[in-house]
């Protein structure tokens, strides 16, 4: 008895450890792909610690398994609807804690590149630091 609560014990441990994300699941039973691979709506945006999400401003992201995705933000403006529309590929990291988006399959250097701080079936929370300006942004996404 003694050894088999010494297993379990180990075993609760071991998949406590085993998160890559800061703030993701300990264990999940979907794959890093799988749960990647959704449709998104932006629910909130944080820039350098300040919280500047506009719901007025409609973004949806969708990424597919073969390796694609796409990005929409639309907005009505004085009754009429603005937007815009980007899409590309997309792969994981070497260690699959970050995403890089590129703007076509010919790109070398990625449009953005994230870090993934939680990635859930039903939630994604994004970060990317901007080199050049020193800013910080944090997307969170629910499924759509």
């Amino acid at each position: 008895m003694k050894s088999v609560l010494f297993s379990l014990s180990l075993l609760t441990v071991g998949l406590v450890g085993c998160s890559k994300f800061s703030e993701g699941p300990a264990f999940s039973i979907h794959s890093r792909k799988a749960r990647l691979c959704n449709d998104w709506k932006l629910s909130d945006y944080v820039l350098n610690g300040n919280n500047v999400f506009d719901a007025s401003l409609n973004s949806k992201m969708s990424i597919d398994k073969d390796g694609t995705y796409s990005i929409s933000n639309f907005s009505n403006e004085l009754g009429q609807l603005q937007g815009t529309y980007s899409h590309g590929t997309w792969v994981f990291g070497e260690d699959e804690t970050s995403v890089f988006f590129y703007a076509d399959t010919t790109t070398v250097n990625p449009v953005h590149e994230y870090s993934i701080k939680e990635l859930r079936n039903k939630r994604l929370v994004l970060e990317e630091e901007i080199f050049q300006t020193g800013d910080q942004h944090r997307l969170t996404f629910i499924q759509q």
